[in-house]
């Protein structure tokens, strides 16, 4: 099976879909994405604006996640029409009617749900013949380590969408704890292991009394349970969980946050990426904990839908 990642930054959803054993093309904006791609041989990569150019091919199954920032919450300047992104969420689905595949997955954030072109769009993949499903999930609940919401957006040229979201459900488990994916790294000192750095920020001490408000971003990480949602740590100041128990106060090291958000302690990125960018291409991702099931799933469903057992 052939799948278009549009949007496909770090590769995220297409690492899971590697692991079930499709085959991938990914498609960003971003040369960083590109060389991420190759580095961890997730597949064939092109970079592409898609906000000026479509992808053309024969492509079995779409997936992809247009940039959330008009959407986003922690948003609270430039959200809704009058941001420039808005009109990425137009290109996913103008690849699919043009693609015409099986399938397709959109992942976002909750709040698209609500936006009327988004609603306008799912009634037009309807009228393409689409059955389209759509669900909030989170991804601890699928074994990752992380608490983040995501929007998932399921169309099926076949008239029972649902069934799809039945098998995600199935593979629910056990989410993953900080401790689980982390205390490996909890003695090394920075450097010792790649991307095992963070920034040395001498403000956090001015910051304190944030982090006992719960405002989105000024979290102190509990061992114990999966991370909430975070963005770049070098803009919200994600503490390590020792600074609870009056431990060095630190952010999360690149690694750690990688590790948290589901990638491997094999997962590369490239040299040219300074620690803002890797940051950033961490909070932009989907979790590969959760892609995996979501590839699954599909895998299952069209399994199903060929009578194959």
């Amino acid at each position: 099976m052939k799948v278009l990642d549009l949007f496909c930054g770090a590769g995220g959803l297409t690492s899971g879909f590697r692991k079930t054993g499709y085959s991938v093309t990914g498609i960003d904006i971003s040369e960083y994405a590109g060389e991420t791609y190759r580095i961890n041989k997730f597949g064939d990569f092109r970079q592409v604006d898609l906000s000026l150019d479509t992808v053309d091919g024969d492509y079995d199954v779409v997936i992809g996640g247009p940039p959330c920032r008009p959407w986003s919450s922690i948003n609270t300047r430039r959200r809704g029409q009058i941001h420039s992104d808005y009109n990425l969420v137009d290109v996913f689905f103008t690849h699919v009617e043009r693609i015409r595949p099986v399938a397709f997955i959109l992942e976002n954030v909750p709040p698209l749900a609500s936006d009327m072109k988004f609603i306008a769009w799912l009634a037009a993949m309807k009228a393409l013949g689409y059955s389209v499903g759509r669900e909030t999930v989170q991804y601890s609940e699928y074994g990752a380590a992380t608490a983040r919401h995501r929007l998932i957006v399921f169309g099926w040229a076949n008239d029972k969408a649902g069934i799809f979201f039945k098998r995600l459900h199935r593979l629910r488990e056990k989410p993953s704890t900080v401790r689980d994916v982390i205390w490996q790294l909890r003695d090394q000192e920075m450097g010792t292991v790649p991307d095992h750095v963070w920034p040395q920020l001498e403000t956090i001490e001015k910051y304190l009394r944030y982090y006992e408000t719960g405002k989105y971003g000024w979290y102190v990480l509990d061992w114990d349970s999966p991370a909430p949602s975070f963005g770049n740590i070098m803009k919200t100041y994600i503490l390590h969980p020792d600074a609870r128990n009056g431990g060095r106060k630190r952010v999360i090291s690149i690694r750690e946050a990688s590790l948290i958000m589901g990638f491997g302690m094999d997962f590369c990125f490239p040299q040219e990426a300074g620690m803002g960018i890797r940051y950033q291409m961490i909070a932009d991702s989907v979790s590969p904990v959760f892609s995996l099931k979501v590839a699954k799933a599909l895998a299952r469903v069209l399994d199903l839908s060929t009578g194959r057992r």
